[in-house]
């Protein structure tokens, strides 16, 4: 989970989006088919994990030009991309999103291992129902794994990569930063912002598409979860 094992981590901070729940694919369809796009799940998937990736390249907050990349990845024609911006921004801000498979089971995976959960996620205020309603997570446990704080931007005004929005985690879960790790999909917003905030962070990547050095990378939340073991093995 961690370079240094689980021995000094004694909570987990993720992100939402890209790491737990997704854009739903159906939704991309619908909001794109006036503009020819029919795209398979699985390329819907990666769209967003190129958009998240666009926006670390850029190294700024435009949702405009990753969304134009998410169009254009999609299979909309550059003459449409614009107007296929807003479609879009309709499916990331009003149409509900998709659990990721198995992340449920990971998460519960955490939890009996002694690790206390939380999220940090820059959201539209109703975040933690939209967990619940797929079983991932909620604060009582019920049907799902226990977390102990969701820091939903929307709610708490203050966003990713501001550290001050990992502090509220932080004085929520009674933890200095040192015995907590994070993990997120964007460079720019997770990465920079838990780092800002002194937190580890591994950034999970499905693609493989981040070339940085100075942080860890996983390509999901079930390799984020089997690392300790995995180390172990090696060094028997």
């Amino acid at each position: 989970m961690v370079t240094a094992g689980l021995s000094r981590v004694k909570a987990v901070l993720r992100d939402a989006g890209g790491v737990l729940v997704l854009p739903d694919p159906a939704a991309f369809r619908a909001r794109l088919r006036r503009f020819g796009v029919v795209a398979d799940d699985a390329s819907c998937y990666r769209a967003h994990y190129l958009g998240a990736a666009e926006i670390d390249r850029l190294g700024r907050k435009d949702y405009h030009a990753a969304d134009r990349l998410i169009a254009s990845v999609l299979g909309v024609h550059d003459r449409h991309l614009d107007s296929a911006v807003e479609a879009i921004d309709l499916v990331y801000n009003r149409d509900p999103f998709v659990a990721i498979e198995g992340v449920a089971a990971q998460l519960r995976r955490l939890r009996a291992a002694g690790v206390r959960l939380g999220i940090v996620s820059n959201a539209n205020g109703h975040l933690e129902a939209e967990l619940l309603r797929h079983r991932i997570c909620s604060r009582d446990g019920t049907d799902c794994a226990a977390v102990d704080v969701v820091i939903d931007s929307a709610v708490v005004g203050v966003e990713k990569p501001d550290p001050a929005i990992f502090a509220l985690a932080l004085e929520a879960l009674g933890l200095s930063a040192e015995h907590c790790v994070y993990l997120g999909d964007s460079v720019y917003f997770d990465v920079r912002g838990a780092q800002a905030a002194g937190i580890d962070v591994w950034h999970l990547t499905p693609l493989g598409e981040c070339g940085a050095d100075d942080h860890d990378h996983v390509s999901s939340l079930r390799d984020f979860v089997d690392a300790p073991s995995q180390r172990a093995a090696a060094a028997s």
